[in-house]
């Protein structure tokens, strides 16, 4: 065997043995390739704040990484965000008690996404149309919590930095650094689900789920639990960054968190998780947000006329197909 036949047999076995191997590949080209065509790209505080805008999505896209390996998605991801901010800001302002305003926020949008879950074992409708229907619904109710109108403060309570202010002893080390706390609660939340997928019985199950249900249920999975349960986290999740939302702008509007959903399955998608299921992983969709929050700065950056900051969504699509095709074609040659 030729020695560059070994080696394109060694670097399929590495992209085919290792999840995150080809999605970190692909962000080191990419920032590689801004860095040659915009001015000061590669700079501690460009990059910090590619990572301060990528906490926000990247806190929603471990739900919904663990809702797509159980083989569903949730379309009402951004809609439950915008409900999270909502309840967190109207219980934190004018003297409301934070811990109750952070369970209101977490355990509402847990309950909404559970709903999610029962409608789509009770009927068998496909979660891409429940969610799509439940994301208007629950973009409606918080319509009503708010009046419709845009909550805003100018309070500086401390509780807002502990969920999203300057990480000031990262930021001293590193000159230029922008850093925000809500980069630990990302990893905090990362280190847990990715233990939880990787190590315990129900992650067993969520991969099981999503390869093959009906294989699981033979098995003794119970996979309606299993998937309401991700949509659980899921909704939980989206609540959360609600709260880092609000903690960051002090500022909740009702289309807050419109177009999240989009990025979360292409960072998902991007990271390695199938959109048939059975595969995927935490830290490989982190990755995938890091990567388009990288896109969306060079975009911006190069001032590109043919794609403008609102038309960035188009860039999202093409990431998606991109990294299907990839993902297929990788696994084929593996």
């Amino acid at each position: 065997m030729s020695t560059a036949a070994a080696w394109q047999r060694d670097v399929r076995r590495l992209f085919a043995d290792s999840p995150l191997a080809g999605p970190l590949a692909t962000l080191i080209v990419v920032f590689i390739l801004l860095s040659l065509f915009v001015p000061k790209f590669f700079t501690l505080r460009t990059v910090s704040g590619i990572v301060n805008a990528a906490t926000l999505v990247g806190m929603i896209t471990i739900g919904v990484t663990l809702l797509m390996i159980s083989g569903e998605f949730d379309l009402s991801v951004g809609a439950l965000s915008a409900m999270g901010g909502y309840l967190y800001a109207f219980n934190t302002m004018d003297g409301g008690s934070p811990v109750v305003a952070f369970l209101l926020a977490i355990l509402v949008p847990a309950a909404m996404g559970a709903l999610n879950g029962l409608i789509l074992t009770w009927t068998g409708i496909p979660s891409f149309i429940v969610t799509l229907g439940t994301r208007s619904l629950y973009r409606g109710a918080a319509w009503i919590v708010s009046g419709g109108v845009m909550v805003q403060t100018l309070e500086k309570l401390t509780v807002y930095n502990v969920f999203n202010g300057r990480l000031d002893v990262v930021n001293n080390l590193f000159r230029g650094a922008r850093f925000r706390t809500s980069l630990l609660w990302l990893l905090l939340v990362a280190f847990i689900c990715q233990y939880v997928l990787v190590r315990t019985r129900h992650g067993n199950h969520v991969f099981a789920t999503g390869g093959s249900p009906g294989a699981a249920q033979a098995q003794g999975v119970n996979v309606k639990r299993v998937k309401v349960i991700n949509f659980m986290v899921s909704g939980a999740l989206s609540g959360f960054a609600g709260v880092l939302l609000f903690s960051q702008y002090k500022s909740v509007q009702v289309a807050t968190g419109a177009g999240w959903e989009l990025n979360a399955i292409a960072s998902a998608v991007v990271g390695g998780a199938l959109l048939t299921g059975g595969s995927g992983s935490i830290w490989g969709a982190l990755i995938g947000v890091l990567l388009i929050s990288a896109l969306r700065t060079g975009v911006v950056l190069l001032n590109i006329s043919f794609i403008p900051a609102d038309n960035f969504p188009a860039v999202v699509g093409v990431t998606i197909v991109a990294a299907v095709i990839l993902n297929n074609w990788l696994r084929s040659r593996a």
